[in-house]
């Protein structure tokens, strides 16, 4: 029987790859947009990373709470947690999926409509960048969030 946590998200994946998608954007019974189906989602709208808050029907993840603070405290982004309506989805200067297994993934597309040129926008790069270099131990700061594992 299908009894796991994440069925409905593999469910989702699958329905969109079968109609050409990468990723599914998961939606709350009232319409408004929660996460991907492994990812949290942000966008950007007028210079400032936005994310539904996980009272939106996600996951509280660490990977979404840890960008939010890198952003703030690290690169001094102003980052705001909100409803974001569907159809913002299409309107916003960059959309990007985090996660543990996605880490930063850039969206260059929604519903085959083209965000920007099609390219991570300049926010994405930063955090994604920044996300890659705390995660290798470059940068000094962030070095308590990791553990080392030695063979």
């Amino acid at each position: 029987k299908p009894t796991a946590a994440y069925l409905n998200s593999a469910l989702a994946r699958r329905e969109a790859t079968d109609n050409g998608y990468d990723e599914a954007i998961l939606l709350t019974e009232s319409g408004s947009v929660s996460e991907g189906s492994a990812e949290h989602i942000f966008i950007v709208r007028d210079g400032e990373l936005v994310s539904p808050p996980s009272t939106e029907d996600n996951l509280d993840g660490i990977t979404r709470r840890s960008i939010i603070t890198m952003a703030t405290e690290d690169l001094g982004l102003k980052v705001k947690e909100r409803v974001i309506g569907r159809t913002e989805l299409y309107v916003a200067e960059e959309i990007f999926l985090c996660g543990t297994g996605a880490e930063v993934t850039p969206v260059a597309s929604v519903d085959r409509r083209t965000l920007g040129n099609g390219k991570p926008g300049p926010i994405t790069r930063r955090v994604k960048q920044h996300f890659d270099d705390v995660v290798h131990g470059r940068v000094e700061a962030r070095k308590s969030w990791l553990t080392p594992v030695w063979e």
